[in-house]
């Protein structure tokens, strides 16, 4: 990220966004931390001080991308990376500010798609709404158009004022390649006052039209735009239009099956589309495939512009590349054998198939040590206690784990929807639902969309027990602050999350320690019998974000298993049912071990075992 004096770096795709934003003078850039997105941000935040940037982890992405506005409606270049998720929370604020305007200093939104869901509920394709707000839209390829895009899109921003999307997918963000570097734009920039008129009534049609005449405009732009590149070979009856990575996926299976002379067409620019650009591409073809990750965005467009021309299409709609999921090489050798282009031996299914048998089959699990894994084990007994009639709501974050465990949480949405949701559960008596609530929320995303749906609990009188896992930071995402955390940069003010839901005046607020399993379980048992709503603040600092502090773990105690208490296979608890990834199995005694290196000392454990055999030990 520095100018060490290489003109060619390796850099993965986050980190040539970030580094494409420092040489287009990007100034401010406010983001909400989300996997495959983060690292841009925090790439640029490591570089803020040195390049005199402002750089922030905002409440939610709608408070980001509103932040970042700000900063361009008064003249400053910004930039706010997000997730695709992300982008649905900003949605409502985007699709009012794509009429109104980003003034004169520039606005690029980079959304990370996630195709196949590795770190998120979903796999949705976040170039819909480039159209549903009628705004530019990019789609690198390489790392290196990653930087490079960033400041053609920035100055395509400052011309027609209007937001620009750069899409990523999570392929193209953790991949690495070398980059060329260009300068660091040392330009100064001094924030001026905003325009007057940044609204949208009485007249929105108005400002629809002029927002369409303006991507009209764009349009003969991306006609001859260098991100789009065609290359016209001897075998001329196919023609492959790919975008984003999936044109490095075209290459190389185009290489690998000795067709290097077929047409291809990739599009950096994917709306508005080039529409000349396209047609003077298909014009002497018979047949077309799209590649394109994950929905068939550019194959509805361009099938919307081929009336009366015959042509053989081949893409998502009849099969030929799955409408689901990543793509990859192999998607595109196995779509060109579909076509008859090439002829492939099952040999290397075979070779794949072997190797799967291989693989140990290894589940995700909370980490050693992590709280959230005791409040889980706490809600197993409670259910038990209930016979059942408990349904556990949760969120998105290092607690959704809680679907594997046990399938401990019965539902995982949006951000902040568990407790949208129970609220609506909780007030179904009336119609005989007679299962006790629980909702489940960590702490940053109570601050980033939990707040609403609480109060509108409280409101409705729903009978709801509301648990927030407070582990005192973003985990899941690399530990990045969040209001509550205890740990504040200079300047920021921490809030308290009890002092928020006291204002909001639950029937019942309690904090208790998450590491004292037989409390907890007696604390929740004991709430969620309780009518009204009800708020259990329950802590346990993340073991990871505590090693990362510099916090040693104690070495005068350790963590061990009473052989002569333990019955080892009459039971099993500690390490078949709770988990632990400290807590081993011996086969030649038959009974669970401690993994010392492994084990925090967090003493979780102890109030687990049936038999007492787990024990703490002072050693001399």
């Amino acid at each position: 990220m520095t100018d060490s004096g290489k003109a060619i770096q390796l850099m993965s795709g986050n980190e040539a966004f970030a580094r494409g934003a420092l040489e287009a003078g990007v100034k401010f850039c406010a983001s909400y931390p989300g996997t495959p997105s983060t690292e841009i941000t925090a790439t640029l935040m490591r570089w803020a001080e040195v390049h005199g940037l402002h750089v922030e982890w905002s409440t939610n992405e709608k408070v980001a991308l509103e932040a970042c506005t700000g900063a361009s409606w008064a003249g400053i270049p910004a930039l706010c990376p997000m997730k695709s998720l992300g982008l649905n929370v900003a949605a409502d604020f985007l699709l009012n500010l794509n009429l109104s305007g980003t003034g004169d200093g520039g606005l690029v939104i980079v959304v990370c798609d996630d195709p196949r869901g590795h770190s998120s509920s979903n796999e949705q394709d976040s170039r819909f709404y480039a159209k549903a707000a009628s705004l530019p839209l990019f789609e690198p390829a390489t790392s290196q158009q990653a930087k490079d895009m960033v400041g053609h899109a920035i100055k395509l921003s400052q011309r027609y004022k209007i937001p620009v999307i750069i899409r990523s997918t999570t392929r193209l963000s953790h991949s690495k390649a070398l980059v060329k570097l260009g300068p660091i734009n040392q330009g100064k920039w001094k924030a001026r006052s905003i325009p007057s008129d940044l609204y949208n009534v009485p007249d929105p049609h108005l400002r629809h039209r002029d927002l369409l005449n303006k991507l009209e405009m764009i349009r003969e732009e991306f006609e001859s735009d260098p991100f789009n590149s065609m290359v016209r070979n001897e075998i001329n009856d196919l023609l492959i239009i790919s975008t984003g990575i999936g044109q490095m996926y075209v290459q190389e299976a185009l290489s690998i099956a000795g067709l290097e002379g077929v047409a291809t067409l990739g599009l950096g620019t994917t709306y508005p589309l080039p529409k000349e650009l396209v047609m003077k591409a298909l014009s002497k073809v018979d047949h077309v495939l799209f590649v394109e990750e994950v929905d068939p965005f550019v194959e509805e467009q361009v099938r919307a512009i081929l009336e009366g021309i015959n042509l053989r299409i081949y893409g998502k709609f009849d099969g030929t590349i799955p409408a689901y999921g990543e793509i990859n090489t192999d998607t595109i050798l196995n779509a060109l054998m579909k076509m008859g282009r090439i002829w492939v031996t099952d040999e290397g299914d075979e070779i794949r198939e072997r190797a799967a048998r291989l693989l140990i089959p290894r589940p995700l699990t909370f980490c050693p040590g992590c709280s959230h894994r005791n409040v889980y084990w706490a809600i197993r007994k409670v259910r038990q206690r209930l016979g059942g009639r408990l349904s556990v709501i949760g969120d998105i974050g290092c607690y959704s784990l809680g679907v594997f465990y046990d399938h401990a949480m019965d539902t995982m949405q949006a951000m902040g929807s568990g407790i949208g949701i129970a609220g609506g559960l909780g007030q179904l008596s009336e119609f005989g639902f007679e299962d006790k609530i629980i909702a489940v929320a960590g702490d940053s995303t109570f601050f980033h969309a939990c707040i609403p749906g609480l109060i509108n609990a409280k409101h409705k009188g729903s009978d709801v027990t509301f648990m927030i896992l407070d582990n005192g930071t973003t985990a899941m995402t690399g530990f990045q602050g969040h209001p509550g955390s205890c740990s504040q940069s200079n300047l920021m003010t921490q809030v308290s999350i009890e002092g928020i839901v006291k204002a909001i005046q639950p029937d019942e607020l309690v904090r208790a320690d998450s590491q004292d399993i037989p409390r907890l379980v007696d604390l929740i048992h004991t709430n969620v019998k309780k009518r009204g709503l009800k708020v259990l603040i329950l802590e346990g600092v993340c073991a990871l974000e505590r090693r990362r502090a510099g916090h040693v773990i104690d070495s005068l105690h350790r963590i061990t298993i009473n052989s002569d208490s333990c019955i080892g296979e009459k039971c099993r608890i500690c390490a078949s049912q709770f988990g632990c990834p400290a807590i081993a199995w011996n086969n030649d005694t038959k009974k669970p071990y401690i993994i010392d290196h492994l084990c925090t000392r967090c003493r979780a454990c102890i109030g687990v075992c049936p038999q007492s055999a787990i024990i703490e030990e002072r050693l001399e």
